[in-house]
């Protein structure tokens, strides 16, 4: 039932209340995805899938335990120690995107946004990484994966993996092509993901 509580709260404190105080601030949605046939658009879609799948499991572990059996689970990975492992991934996940999205202020986006100019945010976490929002969301996928070891959470984990591949490409074009030699430059000072 924690797990459920805490993905609740969760996607309530890094998504959605965010995403709302940038809107009241800005008066943009950060919502960048639309019904348009291209690239980033797809992968907005997948990501809703798979946020959607990963809800559903974790609805099913809360509330209908003995379902989850049925999904294979990789039973060599079903120990405490993990399991804690992965709760701590999970928590960790949420400081990293609480503080990346502070880091962002107004600057915060889901996708890619063509119509309002974009800021380069260097600073905070942003001086480690240049997508410490998106290392959180792997944590959360690797976490989830930890705590029910099965192949449903496997497929999850791995293409959310992809997917978080795909839109950080796509966003990084974008951005060298909108931002320059300003993002040329802290492409290489900054690492994509971490130091």
């Amino acid at each position: 039932m924690y797990l459920f509580i805490f993905y609740c709260v969760f996607m309530l404190v890094v998504f959605v209340i965010p995403s709302y105080l940038t809107y009241k601030r800005t008066g943009i949605n950060p919502f960048r995805f639309n019904k348009e046939e291209s690239a980033i658009n797809y992968v907005g879609k997948a990501y809703k899938i798979l946020a959607a799948c990963a809800f559903v499991l974790i609805v099913i572990n809360a509330f209908f335990p003995s379902v989850i059996q049925y999904l294979t689970p990789i039973e060599v990975l079903e120990t405490e120690y993990l399991c804690w492992i992965g709760f701590g991934l999970l928590h960790l996940s949420f400081i990293v995107i609480f503080i990346a999205q502070r880091n962002m202020g107004n600057q915060w986006r889901i996708g890619i946004d063509d119509r309002n100019k974009t800021n380069l945010v260097t600073k905070g976490l942003f001086s480690w990484s240049r997508n410490p929002v998106f290392l959180g969301v792997i944590l959360v996928f690797l976490g989830l994966f930890l705590i029910i070891p099965n192949v449903a959470t496997a497929i999850i984990l791995v293409s959310g993996y992809l997917i978080i591949q795909i839109q950080v490409r796509l966003e990084e074009e974008f951005l060298s092509t909108q931002l320059g030699k300003e993002y040329h430059q802290y492409k290489k000072n900054v690492k994509r993901w971490l130091l």
